[in-house]
């Protein structure tokens, strides 16, 4: 199972549980998205933490990329998260590409746990960075391997390489 995990953007300053996006912050995903398409990532799931600045990061991939799929409410991935509860929701998935939208610090301690058996990790998912985990197998613990993060400005560099000719 390829896992990709995607921070929410830019939202507003005063943090909320209803905190939305900032317009820079919707242009910045909305590049994201087309960067994602440009690299033919597909996702056959969308997990989505409860919060709206998540559900409106979710939204505008799932408008560019043009997929068709529902995108699903995940508790364990809003604030505060659970390790232990989204690991057993990702055994319980039978999904080959799976995109979870969420926030700081659950994407990090769960990217660590995944690829180290420890949630405390040295890796910093900022805004709008993507990262991709691969799961090879699911035993008693589940483990993977990370394969790749790009920070936003990588994602536009790819973006950009990608349709300049």
């Amino acid at each position: 199972m390829d896992l990709y995990f995607l921070r929410h953007g830019k939202a507003e300053p005063v943090f909320s549980d209803d905190s939305e996006l900032t317009t820079t912050g919707i242009e910045s995903i909305r590049n994201i998205a087309r960067a994602i398409k440009a690299l033919n990532i597909q996702f056959d799931q969308i997990l989505c933490s409860d919060l709206q600045r998540a559900q409106e990061t979710a939204a505008i991939i799932q408008e560019v990329l043009e997929i068709q799929i529902e995108i699903g409410s995940c508790t364990p991935l809003t604030p505060p998260g659970d390790c232990d509860d989204l690991l057993q929701l990702l055994k319980d998935t039978h999904r080959s590409s799976v995109l979870m939208v969420g926030h700081e610090p659950m994407i990090s301690r769960t990217i660590s746990r995944l690829i180290s058996g420890d949630e405390q990790s040295f890796i910093t998912i900022k805004k709008g960075s993507l990262a991709k985990v691969f799961i090879a197998e699911y035993t008693r613990h589940v483990r993977g391997s990370l394969e790749w993060l790009l920070t936003p400005n990588a994602l536009m560099k790819i973006l950009e390489s990608k349709t300049s000719y």
